[in-house]
């Protein structure tokens, strides 16, 4: 397919007409970073006179939320490297106006400001400087020095993908309507920059600034964090755990099998398929320099993926059912001074499995060893925690067959994604590399293809598979018994791994060592 222009792409509606609010649709006024170098964030940067345009509406979006600035001024460099939004940092000055010169509110005695800038004011503030501080407003203070700015990105490769999944309309709706009503750390909301064509659509969102000292940004996690993270997670999955709102439609929140979602993603996938399996079979099991493969049984197991993805999320969409982030992973959290995680980049909000959140955070954020040590510690962790949130009725079995389920879905629609996509392409070349082979081991390890519909006809259970007896003498019932004889062996590793580290718990209890 021809790559659209810039404009037309900006131009490009939605797809389908099912939401609270109009279709998003960027106008062709819509800001971006020019990208000099497609692999080198630290290259994309906005023209003057789009950094213009674009502090004036950020201006007029915090007074619009009532905030008293009285300039702002635009970092253009990109912060966090993600695939869909730009993000910059905004310097807000309250004792300076947009032409740079000092200024003082309405009715207020005329004041001498020893700052000429935004961003001199701000940095000033932020240092601690009490003559700066001294010269501003009363009503000034407590007020934020810096905020963040989200916004859609035409000119990004994948812009085209995030209006088809309705990235971009998920994130403004979820910190407009819903960041307010999750009782976990996020940013806060600081204002909406509208369109410059009717004002009415948002482009981006200013956020709360939490990068303050103590914060760190894709936080390195040992156990206990895991499993904080895992708590604050549970947290939010017990508050809206089958909440009537959320089953309505009230909220604004889709399920995976609403017309959003369905059957925009198994669509996808079908055109994935074929490229996918073509370009990792070439790499064989073994994999290559860049990074391992994938094993032979994976692309029957994906291809049955793909045959009965619309069954898999309307079993994600059923209930038990709640409000999920959708993309929970290292690099979109903050870990807080005091240790509490604050979650970042809500692009992918739906009404699903609350473990979809856990899952996904696993393979994004820990290697397969890593996966398989963690997954029943998690498990168990993750369970519970929702238990003590008041959540009832919802078995450890139950939990497990949701696991499953998760595995079949948003892993594996990145991995389709991503695994399909040249590495110019990519921001970082190396992630389908680490990603893949994690993504099909949670499946294999999991047995999660042994859920759908239609693989029992494909393929017999572990123990459907006879030790005795004739062998099979055509070539499909050699390649399902082979198949089902290394997914039985991969549980049986699984089962052995499982084992070990309980006896490890078992000796560290008995030297009296603290397990965390």
């Amino acid at each position: 397919m021809a790559r659209r222009t810039p404009t037309e792409r900006a131009r490009q509606p939605s797809r389908d007409h099912d939401s609270l609010t109009p279709p998003t649709t960027l106008p062709a006024q819509a800001t971006a970073l020019e990208r000099t170098d497609k692999t080198d964030p630290s290259t994309w940067k906005l023209g003057e006179a789009d950094s213009s345009s674009m502090e004036d509406r950020i201006l007029s979006a915090l007074k619009a939320q009532g905030f008293p600035a009285t300039s702002v001024e635009l970092d253009p460099g990109k912060l966090k490297g993600g695939y869909i939004c730009d993000t910059m940092r905004v310097f807000i000055g309250y004792g300076v106006n947009d032409g740079g010169n000092p200024t003082s509110p309405v009715g207020e005695k005329k004041v001498e400001f020893p700052t000429n800038t935004a961003r001199e004011e701000a940095t000033a503030r932020i240092q601690g400087d009490k003559a700066v501080e001294k010269s501003l407003p009363k009503s000034v203070g407590g007020r934020p020095t810096t905020a963040i700015l989200k916004m859609a990105s035409p000119l990004s490769n994948d812009h085209d993908v995030a209006m088809r999944l309705r990235l971009y309309e998920r994130e403004w709706h979820f910190y407009e309507h819903m960041a307010a009503r999750v009782p976990v750390r996020v940013a806060m909301l600081l204002g909406s920059v509208k369109d410059l064509a009717t004002g009415l659509i948002t482009e981006g969102v200013l956020l709360e600034d939490l990068e303050i000292p103590g914060a760190e940004l894709c936080p390195k996690l040992d156990d206990n964090g895991v499993l904080t993270t895992v708590t604050h997670c549970a947290r939010q999955h017990a508050q809206f755990w089958n909440n009537p709102e959320l089953s309505s439609g009230a909220l604004g929140i889709k399920p995976h099998n609403s017309p959003w979602y369905q059957p925009v993603w198994g669509n996808d996938l079908n055109g994935y398929w074929p490229r996918f399996e073509k370009k990792w079979r070439a790499r064989g099991p073994a994999g290559d320099a860049m990074g391992p493969g994938l094993p032979d049984e994976a692309y029957a197991i994906g291809q049955a993926i793909v045959e009965n993805f619309a069954w898999v999320q309307d079993e994600l969409s059923s209930k038990p059912h709640t409000f999920n982030h959708g993309d929970v992973k290292p690099p979109n959290m903050f870990m807080m001074p005091g240790g509490t995680p604050a979650f970042i980049d809500w692009q992918y909000t739906a009404v699903g499995k609350g473990c979809q959140d856990i899952l996904f955070f696993l393979i994004e954020g820990y290697t397969e060893a890593e996966c398989r040590r963690l997954e029943p510690i998690v498990m168990a962790h993750y369970h519970s925690a929702l238990v003590q949130q008041g959540v009832s009725g919802y078995s450890f079995d139950d939990l497990r067959r949701d696991w499953k389920l998760a595995c079949m879905h948003f892993p594996f629609y990145v991995a389709m994604w991503f695994g399909t996509t040249p590495d110019e392409e990519l921001v970082d070349a190396g992630f389908p590399r680490r990603f893949v082979p994690r993504a099909f081991d949670a499946i294999i390890r999991n047995e999660a293809h042994l859920l759908l519909p239609s693989f029992a006809t494909k393929a017999p259970t572990p123990s459907a598979v006879k030790t005795e007896g004739p062998v099979p003498d055509d070539h499909a019932s050699c390649a399902a018994a082979l198949i089902a004889t290394r997914v039985a062996l991969v549980e049986a590793r699984r089962e052995r791994d499982e084992l070990k580290a309980a006896m490890e718990t078992i000796v560290g209890v008995a030297n009296g060592v603290t397990i965390a």
